[in-house]
């Protein structure tokens, strides 16, 4: 009843077949649906075949797939969990939303058909198994490690419980996958294989091409370039023997990959030239349609064709789903520079440079420098600016001069208030980086902890767990707690070093989830009131990240030497201030006294987003927090 999702590097649905939507399906489906009327009698019936109508448009055409979901919803008055068709329309708006990148909202939706899947009158475990794979996945794009491998754990057993060796397949494609992002190329492999493995023996030929796609880009990455060609070359020809043009597409973009880490330009030429007419029968817009338009647009730029490389990208802006923006802006900025065109060229390694990392931005200034160099646009400016002055004064007559001599005066004037008010910037500008250069060598420091612990310690006891729960010994739920709680505080401290996110949420919603787990941890009550004019997601990400730092390290000092019982947080937020009071009923003696480095990482915080503090001891102790938002707009 419900059609199995697979995940492929996006989420892309199994097509059995050539893309084009199967119109004598749909058909007899909708006379189908007419024949049952209008009355209330046949609604599961009506609900059902809504739900095989979502599944024939989903590959093609979002809009009807979720129209045929939102009427299937419609035929039930209230939530049926123990309906099979129910919770297949749960499964497939989860889905829905997945392929359209909102993937807080299909981890929620997956989440429930996961939770409700034991309550239907017949028990699935494949769909059960398929749904927690759907929900692993989610979780691995929102960058939930743990949650990750719970889940593909879980999709596994459950799995194995149905005997569906077809989705066993699938959840080792995922895990291999998951270790490919991470650049763990050897693991890769070995569960690409597994893959294969059990969709050969499942006769499932879409899967085991899928598997082959995550053994031949390993074998890419670990420089077997003939074995993951040979590979890849294979996938697309049976594919397209059996008309499968999305399927055998699908290993096309990374073949070109792999001749494009090779060095080989002719071969990626040939086969560019050989397949690119397959290109224009996949539906526009999908996972798989721009993944080849940004791999056709490197390739270009790689082989010198950097006018085709500029088409491409300024022809199709919504590639920038599959690739970051940031890769984007680099491409676009190597192809304007490849024509000569610098001034573009800057203009997008700028745009590029604002959204990198601090790793990767350390070769992007350097391109940025290369470029300026060649506008040197105001230096250019300056010269023609200075050489039209003298000739005007060269020009003036001596009845003027006197009033020259008052005008090149006041200038004088002009310029020593410029350089002392300059000076004064410098001075400031010398505080502002000293601090900033304090406060990156703490975080640096803080990921580097953080990763040390994660995947180390936390993936060691992780390790150590499961292999006790697998064994006889006596003692082993005792050894098993103990470890479990020494990993869960390792993986709390690395979770708390690592600095937060802010793509999917704002200062508000990280500052209630922290004080949630807080108050959890140490069982000290948090009073958390805040309240926005106009959203918290006009707070550039910049504060946001420096304020949660500095709350992160008042609650470090709080808790650890104040003895507070209860802790009461406000912030408000009026447009063009952020204000902030953290109250306790603690010990300030005692909490200053050992929160010196503590106070001097809040002071050099502040002092990079324009923020000052204060700090009174009246009734307890409350350190108010006030940032000016307006001296951000421009950093």
């Amino acid at each position: 009843m419900v059609k199995k999702i697979l995940f492929v590097f996006l989420l892309l649905s199994v097509f059995r077949g050539n893309s084009v939507i199967g119109q004598s399906v749909i058909d007899s489906l909708r006379i189908e649906m007419s024949k049952l009327g209008d009355a209330d009698t046949h609604n599961e019936k009506k609900a059902e075949i809504c739900l095989r109508l979502s599944e024939e448009y989903e590959s093609v055409n979002t809009d009807s797939f979720n129209y045929f979901i939102d009427k299937g919803f419609s035929f039930y008055s209230r939530p049926d969990y123990g309906s099979r068709v129910y919770l297949g329309l749960v499964n497939a708006k989860a889905n829905y939303y997945f392929v359209n990148g909102d993937f807080k909202q299909a981890k929620s939706m997956f989440d429930e058909a996961l939770t409700k899947a034991p309550s239907l009158r017949e028990r699935d475990y494949t769909f059960e198994s398929t749904v927690a794979m759907s929900l692993g996945v989610t979780c691995r794009k929102l960058g939930l490690t743990d949650s990750t491998l719970y889940y593909y754990n879980r999709a596994a057993d459950l799995s194995k419980i149905s005997g569906d060796k077809s989705t066993l397949s699938a959840i080792y494609y995922n895990i291999g996958v998951m270790y490919f992002s991470s650049e763990r190329y050897e693991d890769a492999l070995s569960n690409g294989e597994l893959s294969a493995k059990y969709a050969e023996e499942a006769d499932d030929i879409d899967m085991y091409m899928y598997a082959r796609i995550v053994v031949a880009s390993a074998y890419a990455r670990l420089k077997k370039y003939a074995e993951s060609a040979e590979i890849l070359k294979d996938n697309i020809e049976k594919a397209l023997s059996r008309e499968y043009t999305l399927l055998a597409m699908s290993s096309f973009g990374p073949l070109l990959s792999t001749y494009q880490l090779w060095e080989k330009k002719d071969s990626a030429r040939i086969y560019l030239e050989k397949y690119e007419k397959y290109i224009e029968k996949i539906p526009q817009g999908s996972p798989t349609a721009l993944e080849l338009i940004s791999t056709r647009a490197s390739l270009y730029n790689w082989m010198g064709e950097h006018r085709k490389c500029r088409d491409i990208l300024l022809n199709n802006p919504q590639v920038l789903a599959q690739i970051s923006y940031e890769a984007y802006h680099r491409l676009l900025a190597h192809s304007y520079k490849g024509l000569g065109d610098y001034k573009n060229a800057f203009i997008n390694i700028q745009e590029a440079y604002a959204y990198c990392d601090s790793i990767m931005k350390t070769q992007v200034n350097r391109e940025m420098s290369e470029l300026n160099a060649k506008l040197n646009i105001n230096a250019k400016e300056l010269e023609i600016s200075r050489l039209e002055n003298e000739k005007a004064l060269q020009k003036a007559s001596q009845v003027r001069l006197g009033i020259y001599m008052g005008v090149i005066i006041i200038i004088l004037f002009i310029i020593i208030l410029m350089l002392q008010h300059k000076r004064k910037i410098q001075r400031k500008e010398a505080e502002l980086n000293s601090a900033k250069r304090y406060i990156e060598g703490l975080e640096n420091e803080r990921k580097r902890l953080a990763k040390d612990l994660h995947d180390g310690v936390c993936s060691d006891l992780l390790g150590v767990i499961m292999q006790m729960k697998r064994s006889d010994v006596s003692d082993k739920d005792s050894a098993v707690e103990m470890l479990e709680n020494i990993r869960s505080g390792v993986r709390t401290i690395s979770h708390e070093l690592m600095p937060p996110s802010f793509q999917l949420t704002d200062l508000d919603e990280m500052l209630y989830d922290y004080f949630a787990k807080i108050e959890e941890q140490t069982g000290i009550h948090i009073e958390y009131v805040s309240h926005s004019d106009c959203g918290w997601n006009q707070i550039s990400h910049k504060v946001g990240y420096e304020v949660y730092r500095i709350v992160q390290e008042v609650l470090s000092n709080v808790i650890k030497y104040s003895g507070a019982d209860k802790i009461d947080v406000q912030m408000k937020h009026g447009g063009e201030m952020l204000h902030l009071v953290i109250s306790h009923d603690g010990n300030w003696e005692t909490e200053n006294k050992n929160g010196g480095i503590g106070m001097r990482t809040i002071d050099d915080r502040l002092k990079t987003i324009g923020g000052t503090y204060s700090i009174t001891r009246e009734n307890g102790v409350s350190i108010s927090i006030d940032v000016n938002l307006l001296r951000n707009v421009d950093k």
